[in-house]
């Protein structure tokens, strides 16, 4: 297990947080943050830039904008 998932499943919500916004996150765990039951989490995650356009027309069709 890598530090970064080790981190993005931490109870503290400040460290998965970290995690979202790292540049090298990777799709798996980008996926797994972007449904993080914290907003803020998953908020952070939807605004990295390691994610992918087409998740992210999913994410905006999926909310209607």
């Amino acid at each position: 297990m890598t530090a970064l998932q080790q981190l993005a499943a931490a109870a503290e919500s400040f460290l998965r947080r970290g995690v979202a916004r790292h540049p090298n996150i990777t799709d798996a765990l980008l996926e797994q943050l972007l449904s993080d039951p914290d907003p803020e989490v998953a908020d952070d995650a939807a605004a990295n830039s390691a994610l992918r356009p087409t998740r992210m027309y999913r994410i905006l069709t999926t909310a209607d904008l």
